[in-house]
C-alpha cells in the first residue's frame, strides 16, 4: 500500500462524508466519487471501529467495504499515535500479516490518529473473540507470525523505528498510582490468585525489572497486546495481527508469554507451553533470527509474564468479562511460574 498523508478528523461524521472519503481515496483511486456511505457495524472500546460500505457515482475499482478506526467518542479521546505510525511507516516493510490499509494519519495539532483499512470481514476473514477457545495448533501459527516480526527487527536494525516505538514498561507504571492499582488488583479481576501476586508494589517493581532486563538482551519490535481479540483468521485459517496501539521495542518473551497465557486455557497452557516456546525458537531461527539457548529462553518466557498481568490490571475501558478472563489467566500463569520471584521483586 502507498503511504497516504492527510488529516485525521475527530468527527466520525466527517470521516464518513463522501467529500472526505473522496479526498482520502484520490491518491490511489483518482476519480472515485462516493455517493452513499452506509455503516454496517460500530464497535467502541477506547477506540471506535466503523465498518462501512460505499457506493460510487461511476464504475471504479475503488473498494466498496472499508473500516475506519479512530478515537471518535469525546469522553474517550486519546492521542495514541503508535498504531497509525506503525501502518504508515512500518507495516508494509514487515513479514507479518496485517490488514491492508488505505490511510494512516495523525493530526498535527490534536495528535488524533486515524486509520482506514480494507474491511476484511467482507473478504471472508473472521475476527476472533478473546473469550472463545484457542487451540495449541492455532497458537503455533500465531507464534510463527511473532517470530517473523521479531527476526526482522532485531539487533540494532531500524533505528528510526526504535525512536517511534520505544519500550513502554516503566511508562505504563505511571498510568496509575500505587493505591489505585491495588484497588483494581483487588476488585475481583484476579480472583483466587494469592495476594502476594496481586500486589501493586511487586507488580510495579516487576515492570521496572523487566525493562532493565530488556537492556541486557537483544530487543525487537513486539506487538505488545496479542490476545485472541487482536487476531483475525483468513478463510484458509491463516492468522493476521491487528490493534497495534502498544507496539514497542522489547524482549521477544514479552510477546510470547503474553500471547500464550491469554489465548490458552490454563491447563492447556501448562500441557503445551514448553513445546510452543520451543516451536517459537525454531521459527525465529527459520526466519533468520538468532534464538537464545533453551535454559535462557525458558527463564525469559516465565520472567516476562507479569507484563501482561500489569496491562490487564490497569485496564478499565473494556467489557468486564474480558478483563476478568484475561487478567485471571495471566495472574494464574504468573503465580504458577513464580515470575515475581524470578525477577527478585
Amino acid at each position: 500500500m502507498n503511504v497516504t498523508a492527510g488529516s485525521a478528523p475527530f468527527d466520525e461524521k466527517e470521516v464518513l462524508s463522501p467529500g472526505w472519503l473522496a479526498g482520502m481515496l484520490s491518491t490511489r483511486y483518482p476519480g472515485a466519487v462516493p455517493m452513499r456511505v452506509e455503516v454496517v457495524e460500530r464497535i467502541e472500546t477506547v477506540a471506535t471501529k466503523l465498518r462501512f460500505r460505499l457506493e460510487y457515482a461511476e464504475d471504479t475499482d475503488a473498494p466498496t467495504a472499508l473500516c475506519a478506526k479512530g478515537y471518535f467518542n469525546p469522553a474517550l479521546r486519546r492521542a495514541t499515535r503508535a498504531e497509525a505510525d506503525f501502518y504508515r511507516l512500518a507495516a508494509d516493510q514487515l513479514p507479518v500479516r496485517t490488514p491492508p490499509w488505505l490511510h494512516a494519519a495523525v493530526d498535527d495539532e490534536s495528535g488524533h490518529p486515524l486509520i482506514v483499512l480494507h474491511d476484511l470481514v467482507a473478504r471472508g476473514a473472521r475476527f476472533l473473540d478473546p473469550l472463545v477457545g484457542y487451540t495449541a495448533e492455532e497458537a503455533a501459527a500465531t507464534l510463527d507470525q511473532l517470530a517473523a516480526l521479531h527476526a526482522a527487527t532485531r539487533d540494532g536494525e531500524h533505528a528510526a523505528w526504535r525512536k517511534l516505538f520505544p519500550p513502554r514498561l516503566t511508562g505504563l507504571t505511571r498510568v496509575l498510582g500505587r493505591e489505585a492499582l491495588q484497588r483494581l488488583l483487588d476488585d475481583g479481576r484476579a480472583a483466587g490468585v494469592p495476594a502476594q501476586v496481586r500486589d501493586a508494589d511487586r507488580l510495579t517493581a516487576a515492570m521496572t525489572a523487566m525493562e532493565a532486563l530488556s537492556a541486557e538482551h537483544p530487543s525487537c519490535l513486539i506487538h505488545g497486546d496479542l490476545h485472541a481479540g487482536n487476531i483475525y483468521q483468513l478463510a484458509d485459517g491463516s492468522p493476521g495481527l491487528i490493534d497495534w496501539q502498544v507496539v514497542q521495542f522489547g524482549n521477544w518473551a514479552q510477546d510470547v508469554g503474553y500471547h500464550l497465557a491469554t489465548v490458552l486455557d490454563p491447563d492447556e497452557l501448562a500441557r503445551n507451553e514448553r513445546n510452543l516456546v520451543a516451536h517459537y525458537l525454531d521459527r525465529l531461527a527459520a526466519h533468520g533470527g538468532t534464538a537464545p539457548g533453551w535454559d535462557q529462553a525458558w527463564w525469559l518466557y516465565r520472567a516476562y509474564l507479569p507484563y501482561g498481568l500489569f496491562l490487564w490490571s490497569i485496564t478499565r475501558a473494556v467489557d468486564r468479562p474480558i478483563i476478568e478472563h484475561l487478567a485471571g489467566r495471566l495472574a494464574r500463569a504468573v503465580a504458577r511460574h513464580g515470575s515475581l520471584d524470578l525477577l527478585d521483586v
